[in-house]
């Protein structure tokens, strides 16, 4: 699906399955997909829900780390709302927002924050702008390095010059727009955000802080700034990767003295990074 006829769809008209496929083809400028699977978390969200009833702390405000296109973030609200629980949800990601931009006519591509090309259209025929080791073999690899420097340096042009074919969008689901309690936000996890912290109840990190992205040191100073933002004694973390279509994950709860985090549960073994949470500073409560 191209981004034209994806962004000028009706929210209620695009089935989840057609959101998937689209992000699934689109890489940013830092070298990650858009991949997401609408629903993926169902079993890992329904297990946490469980405890978090059982529990007498309310959860008034959620974060979801590294959404992509928050589709999963969509449905852990849901699930919440289902069960009770009534929380305001922010989803961050590192690229949330671009620009489709009318280069020719019957052409557009389409930008990420960083003015890369994540797809070309070419009259309606989507084109991704990326390599595959097959495009070296077949040509395609010095097509798309045409179109990449043509067409995306013609795009990047209009949108610096304003121009009206330029139009900003939101690389996440539409149908985020339907739940006024869930925003995304552009947000980098190894930054601190002042306005983070101490705030969350219930703070999610799924598919993003594990060994296969980072270094141990990168995974320290990422879980530093997570559990900066727990709101205090009672609240919750989860840390999670899908490995082979299994969750392996971790429930971590602040101990009810603030002093350190305890783990409620574990999923398939627990969260490669389990270690590493357990060593976290937590923030002094009382300041």
């Amino acid at each position: 699906m191209t981004a034209a006829r994806f962004f000028a769809a009706d929210p209620k008209e695009i089935w989840p399955a057609q959101e998937d496929s689209f992000f699934n083809e689109l890489r940013t400028n830092n070298a990650t997909y858009k991949t997401t699977a609408h629903d993926r978390f169902a079993d890992l969200d329904a297990a946490c829900i469980a405890l978090l009833r059982q529990s007498a702390r309310p959860i008034r405000e959620v974060l979801d780390i590294g959404v992509s296109s928050g589709t999963t973030t969509l449905a852990l609200y849901d699930r919440l709302r289902e069960a009770g629980i009534d929380a305001r949800v922010t989803g961050t990601d590192r690229s949330v927002s671009g620009h489709l931009v009318r280069v020719l006519p019957g052409v557009r591509t389409l930008l990420d924050d960083g003015g890369a090309p994540i797809q070309h259209d070419l009259f309606g025929l989507p084109v991704r702008p990326w390599f595959r080791r097959a495009d070296r073999y077949t040509g395609m690899r010095g097509v798309r390095s045409a179109l990449n420097a043509t067409l995306g340096g013609r795009a990047r042009r209009l949108v610096a010059a304003g121009a009206s074919g330029a139009s900003a969008v939101r690389l996440v689901s539409p149908r985020l727009a339907e739940r006024p309690r869930v925003t995304i936000e552009c947000n980098d996890i190894f930054a601190p955000t002042a306005a983070y912290h101490r705030r969350f109840d219930l703070v999610r990190v799924a598919n993003l802080l594990h060994p296969g992205y980072f270094s141990v040191e990168q995974l320290r100073l990422g879980i530093s700034h997570t559990v900066s933002y727990l709101s205090g004694p009672g609240a919750w973390l989860l840390l999670a990767r899908t490995l082979k279509r299994r969750h392996v994950a971790t429930l971590f709860r602040v101990s009810d003295d603030g002093a350190r985090l305890e783990i409620a549960d574990r999923f398939n073994g627990g969260a490669e990074a389990e270690w590493l949470a357990l060593e976290a500073q937590l923030p002094a409560w009382n300041k």
